[in-house]
């Protein structure tokens, strides 16, 4: 029963492979969710989403106001 460390080292190299291995595929796992910016998918769609409604309300306005220019400008016309 006298093993030395480097016997032991040995005998365990194996399972501590096995959890060095399982350690760094979790790693990578929570990186995959992440972006660059370190916010996951979830935060950047959102981010997106509320871009997206902020534009959508912009061109929006900007259709209403070039409605009401025409309507103006239908105005002006002399009607036949």
């Amino acid at each position: 029963m006298d093993k030395t460390w480097a016997e032991i080292l040995i005998d365990w190299f194996p399972m501590l492979l096995l959890v060095g291995v399982w350690i760094f595929v979790i790693y990578r796992q929570r990186n995959i969710y992440r972006g660059k910016s370190g916010k996951t998918h979830g935060e950047m769609l959102e981010e997106h989403i509320v871009e997206m409604r902020r534009q959508n309300d912009l061109l929006q306005q900007l259709v209403n106001d070039q409605e009401a220019r025409l309507q103006n400008l239908e105005a002006m016309l002399p009607s036949r």
